[in-house]
């Protein structure tokens, strides 16, 4: 099963594959901003990936148009349409 990493806490959730990056992240015992509660609407919820983007779901339209309304950088992940499928290590600007 895939391990999330937290970064700066260094928190640890392994999940099985396919969860949402939202859901490892509550898991951990770690807050989500989200003012839609991981309707795929606000977009408040975004993560920066640090290591493992390649183990992630593919961004899609819908994600990709959040992050630029909201001017944060593409590479960020929308964390409730986010899917981990392998290791990765993810912050906020929030933690």
């Amino acid at each position: 099963m895939p391990i999330v990493t937290f970064l700066p806490s260094g928190k640890t959730c392994e999940v099985p594959s396919g969860t949402l990056l939202f859901d490892a992240a509550r898991q951990a015992d770690l807050p989500v901003a989200s003012s839609c509660s991981a309707d795929n609407v606000c977009g408040r919820c975004n993560m920066q990936v640090v290591d493992g983007a390649e183990n992630l779901s593919p961004q899609q339209s819908t994600e990709i148009k959040l992050l630029q309304r909201d001017k944060n950088p593409t590479s960020d992940r929308i964390s409730c349409m986010t899917r981990v499928y392998g290791d990765c290590k993810v912050t906020t600007r929030y933690w």
